[in-house]
């Protein structure tokens, strides 16, 4: 796998022949890092200028993708979408065919991706700005020393020289990006033909995601443009930030002029763009409305039986390849077999495997002729996934000693410990829990005097799949109650049973001599407790995380030599009361469940009724913030919902007013309006000289004034904002 590829999309016409020595410009930096590869992607050229491109390619020894769209508007967002799908690198770089780079610039490029962190966290990205070059600057580039390029260029545009520089832009589609974050946020919207907006669209997404940067209050506003703005107002006051950290380095492309046709059909699809754009910007802003996620097209295809949020998912969904959802009734043995092979199904996905009997047929086909799948299912840890390779819980190979009984890193170690703390301070577990008490105040609630030991049993549910297919030595949950009325009876006298049902179950199992604490937390009942006796219950491992002794009556994936204690009868249990853990094993187990095995997401969830009248907890949408796909590089999402480069940055400063202040560019009563409603994400700090002053400009200043001054500074927001419908139509057209 390349690190860093970069794409260029292209259409090559009789108007725009010079494309094809264009597409060389990317070896001006005769300096690129041998894991720095490029892409042309050809949408839709003729097939004679096709024959070219590729011969072009072939000769520069870079790779050559076409897309089949000649009958289509020339689509640069359908481009980059194609070469994300079917190229195999961590980083993705669009970048226009008409921009040169100086000498160093993809390794500075490529260095700048670790400096921000992007290898780290995959909902960033790094954005380059461009200077513009006049037909004369464009020639004299091409052949000016290497060396000398970029400074000779920059200082050309320190000095404002119309003759040579057209403009600049610190706001543009010139963004490395983490190629799998890029497929599970569905890429550029391909509902815009023609020339622009696609790519500020995703972009506006992406910075929404990940807030690098206080968002403008009135963030869904077109207001002014990427060079000349001053007021920290509309999405471009924030765009063009994050082009300001690079540009602001030196680290820029230069883009070599051409002629331009306002009038053909490409051109002309500006206005319905723009619209298009303000239209998707609103509806990501207010309702998160996006395209699906796009496949990866060398993982073939996965046939799906219950699509859900465990097994058809945004953030895992890219890794799946094409989805082939069907129903498990509509297979037998033989009939899958001979799907699976007529089809070309390349995997198999399972979310319970023994959530029926036809799928537990199903599955055990598939294992037993060794057909790939993966099982995605909850973890035994809050918030956590498994996608399994091996198999489901217990049945699975993944947990065996050879894959976490081995020495940690520091940084595992670290990382470890730290989430131990954090779930410890923390109430929330598996299923929904009242606040944690202190074990004082706890022990006093239940009526259990100090000085006694506590054996805590969490109860599972009678019909769980773990029950029902997992419970091991003990053979059934019913076995499993009459040994606690046994232990009841037979502990020593200074030990307690404290029972707790399950979250979901109506009804408690009676039992005589024990203390019953139903409608309390479970971490506060794991604290309170000596050792913990459970089934195969994930409160097994909850209890680890408090290095609690823990006696496993059925078949649990955790239950390990060293981890825990297998149990079966009252003399097990009374000899158990003396177990202890290794505390080096145990850290090692939960290490790999956290470092290496689960994925980690915020679920959304609601209670149900069951087919039994009881309860169950139906998970509706898993939003991954740590996704571990088998054989796949991990992806983190940073998901900053407080900024953390904030106001007092450098990078505000074309912002500030002469005290210091950020101009917000609002009226007083814009200001008011705002301040009542404002977000977390948005900035609020307006002062109040700032606004008195804006009062006092504001009513010396004529309204003829003001009109004329507004005309001045942007004609594009004049014209749009004017009553008669001819201009408003010539002001969309100025950007």
């Amino acid at each position: 796998m390349s690190e860093l590829n970069v794409v260029l999309p292209v259409r090559v016409s009789e108007d725009r022949l010079d494309i094809l020595e264009r597409i060389s410009y990317f070896a001006l930096d005769s300096k690129i890092p041998d894991n720095v590869f490029f892409t042309v992607v050809d949408d839709g050229s003729s097939k004679q200028h096709a024959k070219l491109i590729e011969q072009k390619c072939a000769d520069l020894n870079i790779k050559y993708l076409r897309v089949e769209s000649e009958k289509e508007y020339f689509s640069a967002g359908r481009a980059r979408n194609h070469a994300a799908q079917s190229i195999d690198s961590k980083l993705i770089m669009f970048q226009d065919v008409d921009l040169m780079p100086y000498d160093g610039f993809y390794e500075q490029a490529l260095n700048e991706c670790y400096i921000q962190e992007l290898d780290r966290f995959a909902d960033r990205f790094v954005m380059f700005g461009v200077v513009y070059l006049t037909e004369i600057a464009t020639k004299e580039y091409l052949n000016t020393k290497k060396s000398y390029q970029k400074s000779l260029f920059l200082n050309y545009l320190s000095e404002n020289n119309k003759e040579k520089i057209d403009k600049f832009s610190t706001g543009t589609s010139v963004i490395i990006w983490r190629r799998d974050h890029y497929l599970c946020t569905g890429g550029n919207d391909t509902e815009f033909e023609g020339w622009g907006f696609e790519d500020l669209e995703y972009t506006c997404r992406a910075i929404r995601r990940n807030r690098k940067f206080p968002l403008p209050n009135q963030f869904l506003l077109d207001y002014k443009n990427f060079m000349t703005i001053q007021e920290f107002k509309g999405w471009k006051s924030v765009y063009r930030l994050h082009g300001d950290i690079t540009f602001n380095k030196g680290i820029v492309m230069f883009h070599s002029w051409h002629p331009v046709n306002p009038k053909s059909p490409y051109i002309k699809r500006k206005v319905d763009n723009k619209a298009l754009f303000e239209k998707k910007l609103s509806d990501f802003s207010r309702e998160k409305i996006e395209p699906a996620s796009l496949p990866r097209l060398s993982k073939g295809k996965s046939l799906v039986f219950r699509s859900n949020p465990w097994t058809v998912n945004r953030w895992t969904s890219p890794n799946l390849g094409e989805v082939v959802v069907i129903d498990e009734n509509r297979f037998s043995s033989s009939s899958l077999t001979n799907f699976i092979l007529q089809n070309n199904i390349s995997r198999v996905i399972f979310h319970n495997p023994y959530a029926s009997d036809k799928l537990i047929e199903l599955y055990n086909v598939v294992r037993d002729r060794k057909i790939p799948y993966i099982v995605c299912e909850r973890g035994a840890l809050r918030g956590s996934v498994f996608l399994d390779t091996n198999g489901f819980n217990a049945d699975s190979s993944s947990y065996n000693s050879e894959y976490w009984d081995k020495e940690i890193s520091f940084n595992e170690r670290e990382n470890v410990v730290s989430y131990i703390k954090d779930e410890k301070n923390n109430s929330d577990s598996l299923e929904i829990q009242k606040e944690k008490v202190s074990k004082k105040k706890l022990r006093k609630k239940i009526g259990i005097s100090d000085g006694k030991k506590v054996l805590f049993v969490p109860l599972q549910r009678p019909t769980d799949t773990v029950i029902k297919y997992f419970s091991g030595p003990i053979k059934s949950y019913e076995n499993f109650i009459s040994l606690i009325r046994a232990l009841a009876y037979a502990l020593p006298e200074d030990w307690e049973i404290v029972v707790k049902k399950h979250p979901l179950e109506i009804e408690s199992p009676e039992i005589q001599g024990v203390y019953y604490a139903n409608h309390e937390n479970v971490k506060s009942l794991i604290e309170l407790s000596d050792t913990v006796l459970v089934i195969n219950s994930g409160v097994g491992v909850e209890s680890m995380i408090y290095g609690k002794p823990v006696l496993v009556a059925g078949r649990a994936f955790y239950n390990h030599k060293g981890l825990c204690l297998s149990v079966s009868s009252v003399e097990d249990v009374l000899k158990g009361l003396f177990f202890k853990p290794d505390d080096e094993k145990t850290l090692r187990f939960l290490s790999y469940l956290i470092n290496d095995f689960y994925s980690f997401g915020v679920f959304k969830t609601r209670v149900v009724d069951w087919i039994d009248g009881s309860k169950m907890t139906a998970t509706t949408a898993i939003d991954y913030y740590c996704v571990r796909f088998p054989n796949e590089e991990e992806m983190f999402l940073e998901r900053n919902e407080d900024p953390y480069i904030k106001t007092s940055s450098i990078l505000f400063d074309r912002y500030r007013d002469a005290n210091g202040s950020i101009r917000f560019g609002a009226t007083v009563s814009e200001i008011k309006t705002t301040k009542k409603s404002v977000k977390k994400d948005s900035i609020s700090e307006y002062k109040k000289d700032s606004i008195s002053e804006y009062g006092k400009e504001k009513a010396s200043i004529s309204p003829l004034s003001r009109k004329l001054r507004k005309l001045k500074r942007d004609p594009g927001l004049f014209l749009r904002d004017t009553r008669y419908p001819f201009l408003r139509s010539i002001g969309r057209l100025i950007k």
